[in-house]
């Protein structure tokens, strides 16, 4: 049991109708971050909840703070694979209210407000939009979040909102690192760079320090303070594509001409089957300078702020029959 967490679980689920809450991860670290953070795992206890006939997923089912969650894993990464684990998830769990998309993601190195994204900080979503990144074309607004999204997210957003989801996340995320098997350790400012948006990396397949990338870096003021600096949350408009973004350019054109800070591709394949928030950590620059070794990372910071935003997570109440 988590310590941290405050006395008060939530009651052992009597069928998988009593599920409110879907977590959706495309890579194994990504769900181990999310399952490190687990309070309980319904998944120890008997009987089981079993699925929907039909239904080829996996599932983790458990507790976080005083919510029961399915943690669905997913095949395959991409917008295909999300559709179709959400729309399976359903059927298993007809009652999801919320479904939060949770790992890691590209991002965009300086807003269009000025404040800088390093790697390790954390995005949550307040609208994605479906992009055709080899075109360079918005292929639809997939919307808003519903009212009750909306109002947590504004929330949040306020000085106090944001101090106390940094601080909670800042608590899980130690939770998280302290799994050794998960290596979910901060890889070291040295390793966070940003090349000039027309400076592409040398070599495929080799990292940066391997391959002698030697291009103009952006100047970054966050590392000016802590080492490692804390990861920061920052609430934004989210792309979502079917391919890998790995061009600066188009990444800084997309940024500039739609105002999103951050490129992955789940989302849009779950945002319209459940209601729907994205919390993602940056692992890269959406660039050709492609490192690995920020995932786990990110997946961990991901993953504290996925708990810290269920902490203050208060869904209005179901109407019972008769009442």
């Amino acid at each position: 049991m988590n310590k941290l967490q405050p006395p008060s679980d939530p009651q052992r689920p009597a069928s998988r109708r009593d599920f409110e809450i879907a977590i959706m991860c495309a890579l194994v670290h990504e769900a181990d971050a999310v399952e490190a953070l687990f309070d309980h795992y319904w998944d120890d206890d008997c009987p089981p909840y079993d699925k929907a006939t039909g239904d080829p997923n996996a599932y983790s089912i458990g507790a976080i703070g005083r919510h029961n969650v399915v943690l669905a894993w997913m095949p395959a990464m991409g917008k295909a694979s999300a559709a179709a684990v959400a729309a399976n998830c359903r059927a298993s769990f007809p009652n999801i209210r919320l479904a939060l998309v949770v790992g890691v993601c590209g991002v965009v190195p300086i807003n269009r407000e000025g404040q800088e994204i390093i790697l390790g900080d954390v995005i949550i979503s307040d609208g994605v939009v479906q992009y055709d990144l080899g075109r360079r074309t918005l292929l639809d607004s997939l919307g808003r979040p519903n009212m009750e999204i909306r109002s947590l997210l504004t929330k949040l957003k306020g000085f106090r909102g944001r101090k106390t989801l940094q601080e909670k996340a800042a608590r899980y995320l130690a939770v998280v690192q302290q799994e050794p098997g998960l290596a979910a350790q901060h890889p070291g400012v040295e390793n966070d760079r940003v090349f000039h948006a027309t400076y592409r990396h040398v070599t495929d397949g080799k990292l940066c320090n391997e391959c002698g990338c030697n291009g103009i870096l952006v100047p970054r003021s966050r590392f000016n303070g802590a080492n490692p600096p804390s990861p920061v949350v920052h609430f934004g408009l989210v792309a979502s594509s079917d391919t890998v973004l790995k061009s600066a350019e188009d990444r800084d054109a997309t940024a500039q001409q739609e105002g999103v800070i951050a490129f992955e591709m789940e989302s849009a394949g779950v945002w319209d089957i459940f209601p729907c928030v994205v919390i993602k950590g940056a692992c890269d620059y959406a660039d050709s300078h492609k490192m690995k070794a920020w995932q786990k990372y990110a997946a961990a910071t991901a993953a504290a702020y996925m708990k810290a935003f269920l902490d203050s997570w208060a869904p209005s109440q179901l109407s019972l029959p008769g009442t």
